[in-house]
Parts: C-alpha cells; structure tokens; sequence
C-alpha cells in the first residue's frame, strides 16, 4: 500500500470513529434519514446517486452484490432488503466496515480496491460509488471490479471540474477528489467486450433548489467582498426554506433532475452499467420508490470507544 492510500486509510478511520457531541456516530450516508443533524451534509445529493443506483439494479438479475467503498453500509444494507439477495461490503477503512457490521448486520471487510481477496466472477454485480475519483491507481481498481463481477459493474463518480481536482492535489487534501470524469474518459477504461450504459445526474441547474431543501448556507470563502456580502443576506433564507422545504420537495427535484439531465446534459455526476453478460439485463418485478428509499433508516447508533468531534447542530 503506498503512503498517500496508507494516509487515507488513516483518516478514514478517524473518520468513521467519529461521533457527535452527545456520543452518537456522526453518519457518512443517509442512514439516519432525511435532513438528520448526525449526518453529514450532502444528504440530497447521496439520495440523487442511491436512487439512481436503484433504478440501475431494477434493469437486472441479480443475486449477490458486492460492495467496494460501502462505508457504513447504508447501500448495502437497503439493496438486501429491497431486493432479497446476498452482500457482501469492502471499504479501506476498518472502522467503516466496524459500523457496517454494528449497525446493519452486514458482511463487510476492509481491504485495498486494487486487490480484491475474491475469485474470479464471484459476484453478479458488484457496484463501487464515488469511490474510484479518490484511488490512485484507479484503473486497477476498475478492472479489479470488472474481474470479480460475473453479470454487471455499476459505478458513479462525480464529474467535476478539472481545475477543482488539480487544486485537491495541490492542497493533498487527505481523501479528496483526485481524478476528473466524464463520459469520453471512463468509456476509455471499459473494454470493448462489454457494454457500457451512461446516465447523467445531479443538474448544475438544481444546485441551488437542492441547496435550498438541505438547508446548508453557502461558504464564504474564497469569496469576493461583494459575494460575500450578498451571501450574508442569502444564507439565512437558505436556511429558513431549509426548515420548510419537506420529502415532497425533494421527490419532485429528482424526477425534474432525470428531465434536466436527459435533455440539456447538465449533470455534475454520472452513473455508468458496465455489462458483461448480455443475459443479464432483465426487468425486475420489484421497483422501488422514492419513498422507500426516505424510509430506510435506523436508530441513532453509539460507537464503542467513541470519538467526539463538534458538529455545530448536535
């Protein structure tokens, strides 16, 4: 393992150690459910990408999935409840897949995505999110997910702007965004052999909408005088519509999302299913709502050992 992935490796698990004031664990994704305060922020946009996700794994067949970059769980947990088939998670932190093991009760390993420990074609698919732009040596972790994957490999990663990346690596930012893609640069990682379906989410058009249904202010740095000025008037209507703005609202932003993206290719993240059995697509039965996916939380979890860090809201 070489030192920036060692580096990384470290701060994930002080990450995933961490917990709120009150000593509750301070939650990567949704787990706890829409707007919680031991969340994160970025509750909207991991909603987009998991909806996604699920109408990705709704066009297949499927009967075990793999997980690489779980974290704590959350995706795995709710696809074995969604749709009734074997998990098993991977993530390069040890304490992530401790809280994916306390919280969900789901299998799950830490080990390096460049190495894999699984047979060949050992899952039907195995799905890697926002995962690949933080790895180094990403195309050998892509073709590690090809090789373990027997039907499909769902991935997603952001599309973000070079110069943002470049800025990441000039900072060594631990676990930042490392590499910039787009459609034309992932299709040159995916052999010929197998097909590649591409969908575009998360409209740069909506940024402010979604904003807005978080609730979280805008940063003020980096800002000029003027922008920050107009920003210390707009925050805190930001955060009223916040406290207003409810399931309903984000609902309908998604279904307008997948419009957006569709037709104007406004997207700032992207989900891609590489298929390698052409028998695999197939539609499923099972078809899952935006509702279920709001739904699918749990209690507010303690960590052993706990580590408190300030939140703000908790």
């Amino acid at each position: 393992m070489d030192e920036y992935t060692q580096d990384v490796k470290q701060w994930l698990n002080e990450r995933f150690r961490a917990t709120t004031a009150d000593g509750y664990f301070y939650a990567h994704q949704n787990i706890y459910g829409f707007k919680s305060p031991y969340a994160e922020p970025g509750i909207v946009l991991r909603y987009v990408i998991f909806y996604n996700i699920l109408q990705t794994l709704e066009q297949l067949q499927f009967e075990s999935l793999l997980d690489v970059g779980c974290a704590e769980g959350y995706m795995i947990a709710a696809i074995r409840q969604f749709f009734d088939v074997q998990v098993q998670g991977t993530d390069l932190s040890e304490e992530a897949c401790a809280r994916a093991r306390e919280i969900f009760q789901v299998p799950a390993e830490p080990v390096d995505a460049i190495a894999l420990p699984y047979e060949d074609e050992a899952f039907d698919v195995v799905l890697s999110s926002e995962t690949l732009e933080h790895i180094p040596n990403y195309q050998d972790a892509f073709d590690e997910l090809l090789r373990v994957a027997r039907k499909a490999v769902i991935v997603t990663v952001p599309q973000d702007p070079p110069h943002e990346v470049a800025e990441n690596i000039r900072q060594q930012i631990p676990h930042a965004h490392i590499h910039a893609f787009n459609l034309a640069s992932f299709q040159d990682l995916v052999p010929d052999a197998y097909t590649l379906k591409a969908q575009g989410l998360y409209s740069s058009w909506l940024r402010l909408p979604y904003r807005l249904i978080e609730g979280q202010p805008l940063n003020l740095e980096s800002r000029s005088p003027g922008q920050q000025f107009l920003l210390r008037l707009l925050n805190p209507i930001i955060t009223a519509l916040g406290k207003v703005l409810n399931e309903e609202a984000l609902k309908a932003l998604i279904q307008i999302d997948h419009w957006l993206t569709n037709t104007f290719k406004t997207q700032r993240q992207l989900v891609f299913l590489i298929i390698k059995d052409a028998s695999c697509p197939a539609p499923q039965s099972r078809l899952i709502s935006i509702e279920e996916v709001l739904k699918f939380q749990v209690p507010l979890h303690r960590v052993p050992d706990q580590k408190s860090i300030k939140t703000g809201s908790c």
